[in-house]
């Protein structure tokens, strides 16, 4: 079937790492990691707050860069171990999840008769994730066989696992009684010197039950500026599309690369097709702040009257900011409020845990023993010559790619295999009380007999 036929030249990886999560802050942090670099400057070019970088510091990435060159054209999304200074505490499976935050516009997409106006509200769901993106930290990589489960008042049940380490995959599944979600990221980068491509290589799938229909989404890429020489800044770029894969409606919209002295930067626009291709409905807005609706005539101008409708508005940021520029939906993704997560969760995990209270040794340390753990796992597995399996997802042939997708050998095909919602309720635990306690995801638990956090 038909694959997804972006050039690499062309851009990077989505924030939907995001579809896979924060990716703007990953193709930062990951090339400073590589460089060894504590003290990169990471600015938007239109930010003032940005804090400044030691007056050392450009020459020193310019001699680093000397023991690094080899490294230019490859794909450095596993190629090393990340301190763990540069890490957020949060997990990429908490960050896959943070598209949850807006699921009341999946809610007023299903209760929408016009189709067209039903697609861009879910286009307005899809936006969720891009603010995040302004994060300049990383999120900790997930242990094979990590989870990240949610709940939410209107019913929704979230889970994610990572299903492979290399590559690195990560899969999630969402329902409540009007839609389902479903989507596997297995994201790539590029280094290119002074610069890195970050390649949003997954798929995303939404159903509405009301409707039957599905949709496809494939996100803009994005790009990581002046790595080397100059002040580092990240952009999100390129083409968005929503595939009705049931119709053949679409919406479209361009983000527009940042331009000189900032000209450009977040704004997105426009429009969503119908199945001939003529265009509907207009779109317009900021990725970091709002996107708008307006009814069209078939070139695109808003009709004689026609209502300009928010879509989606990104929620306030806290009052009291943190250095992580955490979001409140961020900050719920980190409490255990209302669950007694799987001992594979990734609030259990302990550096996670230790970096959220400070501790910046004992983050360190726990990664490492994690590091440690994962790889004593797999020389086991191999000696035992076991196949990995994960717990929710399964692996299936290519069958259904849509046109719009990536192909199964760019992106392996996960489905949700239905085991989650067969657990038995599990009584909820006091806020907080699971934080960097017990975790573990292991499958030879005889291996990991000391390991357990108390």
């Amino acid at each position: 079937m038909a694959g997804h036929n972006r050039a690499p030249s062309e851009g990077i990886f989505g924030t939907l790492a995001s579809w896979g999560g924060s990716a703007l802050e990953y193709a930062s942090t990951s090339i400073n990691s590589l460089l060894g670099f504590e003290d990169l400057q990471i600015v938007n070019p239109d930010s003032t707050e940005a804090e400044q970088a030691t007056e050392d510091a450009a020459d020193q990435r310019q001699q680093e860069f000397t023991n690094y060159r080899d490294y230019i054209g490859m794909d450095i999304t596993s190629l090393v171990a990340l301190p763990v200074w540069i890490m957020m505490p949060f997990s990429m499976l908490q960050n896959i999840s943070e598209i949850m935050e807006y699921t009341d516009r999946l809610e007023k997409a299903a209760k929408t008769e016009d189709p067209y106006e039903r697609l861009a509200w879910v286009i307005g769901f899809t936006m969720g994730p891009f603010p995040g993106n302004e994060r300049t930290w990383k999120p900790f990589n997930p242990i094979l066989g990590e989870t990240f489960e949610l709940a939410m008042d209107n019913g929704l049940r979230f889970i994610a696992e990572q299903v492979s380490h290399h590559p690195p995959v990560g899969a999630a599944h969402a329902e409540n009684k009007e839609w389902e979600y479903d989507m596997v990221s297995a994201p790539t980068t590029k280094f290119l010197g002074n610069s890195i491509d970050i390649y949003p290589i997954g798929r995303t799938r939404i159903r509405l039950k009301s409707t039957g229909e599905v949709y496809s989404l494939v996100p803009p890429n994005c790009k990581a500026h002046n790595l080397i020489v100059g002040r580092t800044w990240v952009d999100s770029a390129g083409d968005y599309t929503l595939l009705n894969a049931t119709t053949g409606a679409k919406g479209s919209m361009y983000f527009t690369p940042c331009g000189w002295f900032g000209s450009g930067h977040h704004e997105i626009s426009g429009h969503v097709t119908d199945e001939e291709g003529k265009k509907r409905i207009a779109l317009v807005g900021k990725w970091n702040s709002y996107l708008d609706m307006q009814k069209c005539d078939e070139e695109g101008t808003p009709l004689p009257g026609a209502q300009l409708v928010r879509l989606w508005t990104c929620s306030a940021k806290p009052d009291e900011a943190d250095k992580y520029g955490f979001s409140n939906f961020a900050r719920m993704l980190m409490s255990g409020k209302g669950l007694n997560p799987l001992p594979s969760d990734s609030r259990r995990r302990p550096d996670r845990t230790a970096l959220e209270l400070g501790d910046h040794g004992k983050a360190g340390q726990y990664k490492y023993q994690l590091e440690e753990a994962q790889r004593a796992e797999k020389r086991e597995r191999e000696k035992r010559g076991d196949t990995w399996s994960p717990r929710f997802f399964r692996r299936t042939p290519e069958k259904d790619t849509f046109s719009n997708e990536f192909s199964d050998e760019q992106c392996p095909l996960w489905e949700f295999n239905g085991e989650y919602m067969k657990l038995d309720p599990r009584p909820a635990m006091p806020e907080g009380d699971c934080a960097g306690k017990d975790f573990f995801p292991w499958k030879y638990a005889e291996l990991h007999k000391n390991q357990r956090q108390k």
